[in-house]
C-alpha cells in the first residue's frame, strides 16, 4: 500500500483526538469545573477566549515551522503537549490555572497536531488524490465528535473531570502517541519514495513552487480572497449551529427534536466530507466551495421560512453536507495557491484571519434575534453574508495542480 496513506491514518487519529476533545468535548466540563472551583460560567468560558487569542499567534509560528522541521516530531510533539496539558489541568487549583493550562494546552496542540500539520503533510504525499485524502482525514473530526464526549462522559461519572483529564493522557500517549509517530512523515523523501503519481522518469511538479516570506502570503489577493470567503462561510456556520437547538425549541419541539438535528448535521458531514473530497480531484475547486457554500445559502432560507420539522432536519443535513466539504476543498486549494513549500505557513497566516472573521457571527445573531425576537432576519441577513463569501472567489486565480 502507498505509504501515504499511513499519513492519512496518522492525520485521522490526530484529528480524532485533539478536535474530538477541544471542539465536541470540552462542554462536558463545564458543569463540573464550576462546581469544582465555585465560579461563573464566563470564567469557565475564559479557557476558550484564551485559547482562541493564543491560537492566533501560534498558527503562523506553527505553520513556519511546519514548512521547515520533520512533520512527524511536530506532530508527535503536539500530541505531547495535549496529554501533558491534561495532566497539568487534573492538577489545577484554581480556575486561574485552569483557564491558562486550558487555553496555552489548546493553542499549541491544534497548531502541531491539529488540521493545520495533517493537511500539510497529506498534501505533500498526493496529487491526483488529495481531495479524497483530505477528505477521508478530516472525517477524524468526525469520528473524534462521537468517541471523544463519550469516554469522556462515561469517564466523568467513574472518576470525576480530574480523573478524566489523567484517563484521556493517558489514552493520548499509550495510543494515539505511538500510532502518529510511526505512520506521520512529513514528505515522502523522508522514506526514500516519491509523491503519489510520480517516478523517476516522471518527478512531481513544482514548477513555480518556491518559499514564501510572511509578506509574499499577505500580499498575494488570493490570501485575502479564500481567508475573508471562507472566515465569513465558518462566521455564518459557526453562529447558527450555535444556535441550532434554541432556534427548533424556540419554534415548539423538544429539546431532544433539537438534539437530533445536530446529531443529522454531524452525520452528513461524514458523507460531505468524502463526497467533496472526491470532488476536489475532479473538478474546479472554485465550484466545489461554491457548491458548500449554496448549500448553506439554501438551508438558511429554508430555516428561514420556519418551516416543519422534516424540512428544518433537511436543512441541518444540507449544513451538514457543506461543512464536510470545506476543509477537504479548503487544503487542495491552499496547495495549488501557495504551493507546498509554503503550505504550513500560508495555511497558519490564514489561521488568525479566519478567526477575526467568525468572532462577530455570534454577536450579530444574538444582536437580530433579541431586536425581533425570532431568528428570520438573522437567517435572511446570514443567507446574504455567504452568498458574499462566494463573490469574493470570482477573482481568484487557481494554478494548475502541483505534486
Amino acid at each position: 500500500m502507498f505509504f501515504g496513506w499511513y499519513v492519512v491514518g496518522g492525520g485521522f487519529l490526530a484529528q480524532m483526538l485533539v478536535v474530538g476533545f477541544f471542539t465536541y468535548a470540552v462542554s462536558l466540563l463545564v458543569v463540573p469545573v464550576r462546581a469544582e472551583f465555585g465560579v461563573s460560567l464566563e470564567q469557565v468560558m475564559y479557557s476558550l477566549t484564551v485559547g482562541t487569542f493564543a491560537g492566533m499567534v501560534v498558527a503562523p509560528l506553527a505553520g513556519a515551522l511546519i514548512d521547515r522541521y520533520p512533520m512527524r516530531w511536530l506532530m508527535s510533539g503536539g500530541v505531547v503537549i495535549f496529554a501533558v496539558g491534561l495532566l497539568l489541568l487534573a492538577n489545577s487549583t484554581s480556575i486561574t490555572q485552569y483557564v491558562v493550562i486550558f487555553g496555552l494546552t489548546m493553542a499549541l496542540t491544534n497548531g502541531f497536531a491539529g488540521s493545520m500539520a495533517t493537511s500539510t503533510a497529506i498534501s505533500r504525499w498526493f496529487t491526483s488524490s488529495r481531495g479524497k485524502a483530505l477528505g477521508i482525514a478530516a472525517i477524524g473530526t468526525s469520528a473524534g465528535g462521537i468517541l471523544i464526549p463519550a469516554l469522556v462522559t462515561y469517564w466523568l461519572a467513574e472518576t470525576g473531570w480530574r480523573g478524566t483529564m489523567e484517563n484521556l493522557a493517558m489514552m493520548a500517549l499509550i495510543v494515539i502517541l505511538p500510532l502518529v509517530f510511526l505512520s506521520v512523515r512529513g514528505r515522502p523523501e523522508e522514506v526514500g519514495l516519491l509523491p503519489e503519481g510520480a517516478s523517476a522518469e516522471n518527478p512531481p511538479a513544482t514548477s513555480g513552487d518556491r518559499q514564501l516570506g510572511f509578506q509574499d502570503i499577505i500580499r498575494n489577493p488570493a490570501y485575502w480572497y479564500i481567508g475573508l470567503s471562507l472566515g465569513a462561510l465558518f462566521c455564518v456556520y459557526s453562529a447558527v449551529l450555535a444556535n441550532l437547538t434554541p432556534y427548533a425549541t424556540g419554534l415548539g419541539y423538544s429539546a431532544a427534536q433539537g438534539s437530533t438535528l445536530i446529531m443529522a448535521l454531524a452525520i452528513a458531514s461524514f458523507a460531505g466530507k468524502l463526497m467533496f473530497g472526491f470532488i476536489a480531484d475532479k473538478i474546479d475547486l472554485k465550484h466545489g466551495l461554491w457548491g458548500a457554500q449554496l448549500l448553506v445559502a439554501v438551508a438558511l432560507l429554508i430555516l428561514a421560512s420556519e418551516p416543519g420539522y422534516f424540512l428544518i432536519l433537511v436543512s441541518a443535513c444540507l449544513m451538514g453536507l457543506a461543512t464536510g466539504g470545506m476543509l477537504p476543498v479548503w487544503g487542495s486549494m491552499m496547495a495549488r495557491v501557495f504551493g507546498l513549500l509554503s503550505y504550513g505557513k500560508a495555511m497558519g497566516l490564514m489561521g488568525p484571519l479566519i478567526t477575526l472573521s467568525v468572532m462577530p457571527g455570534f454577536t450579530l445573531i444574538g444582536r437580530l434575534y433579541d431586536a425581533n425576537g425570532n431568528y428570520q432576519l438573522a437567517l435572511l441577513v446570514f443567507s446574504g453574508i455567504t452568498m458574499l463569501a462566494a463573490a469574493l472567489l470570482v477573482p481568484l486565480r487557481l494554478a494548475p495542480t502541483q505534486g
